[in-house]
């Protein structure tokens, strides 16, 4: 009897080898590696702009780039005339934000536009023109349903023409990040909308 148990137990044992030893064989993956070395993301191409007055909708924020123009001085409201600083003019964008959520919506700062002539990207300044809402002065909020309009001011180079412009909305950056991967900077792949300066 003694020998019939010790020769189940040690068959039974190296069964339980063999197993062991043949599925840890089959679990370990053998690597192999790559024929093709895999090749790096290309910079961040930009989106077609559309023409002046075409919407975007960007979180139920219905955003439109109504016009655009430029300008050697402008008269302020406070009857003063105001002349640009350097070798520059003044690009002025005049934008309409539809809150068309069911709630009220935070406005973006004004950083979060941008004029683009060529690689160089230009932020909004302080303007306050005579007639015209500046955009820095509206409330932060909208309400639901609510519609406002207003002006962005830019001081761009003398030999910058509309047809050379391009007006930016960055709703998640304050940069447009030309040249950079999207894989390397976290900020490089956030959604731009465009429009062109000129019909």
């Amino acid at each position: 009897m003694k020998k019939t148990w010790s020769f189940l137990l040690a068959n039974l044992f190296g069964l339980l080898s063999l197993t062991g030893c043949s599925s840890s064989a089959a679990v370990v993956p053998t690597s192999i590696p790559s024929a093709t070395p895999q090749a790096a993301p290309g910079n961040k191409i930009l989106p077609t702009p559309v023409s002046p007055g075409k919407t975007i909708i960007y979180n139920d924020l219905q955003v439109t780039m109504d016009q655009a123009e430029i300008t050697d001085s402008y008269l302020t409201e406070y009857g003063s005339n105001r002349e640009p600083t350097g070798n520059n003019k003044f690009l002025w964008v005049h934008i309409i934000l539809i809150n068309i959520s069911q709630n009220e919506q935070s406005l973006p700062d004004a950083e979060h536009f941008s004029a683009l002539f060529a690689t160089s990207e230009f932020k909004p300044a302080y303007g306050h023109r005579k007639d015209h809402t500046d955009y820095t002065t509206l409330i932060e909020v909208i309400n639901q349903g609510d519609e406002v309009d207003a002006w962005l001011r830019f001081d761009i180079p003398t030999d910058a023409e509309l047809a050379d412009l391009t007006f930016a909305f960055l709703p998640e950056s304050t940069q447009v990040s030309f040249g950079f991967s999207s894989n390397e900077y976290f900020w490089a792949d956030h959604p731009i909308y465009l429009w062109t300066c000129v019909p």
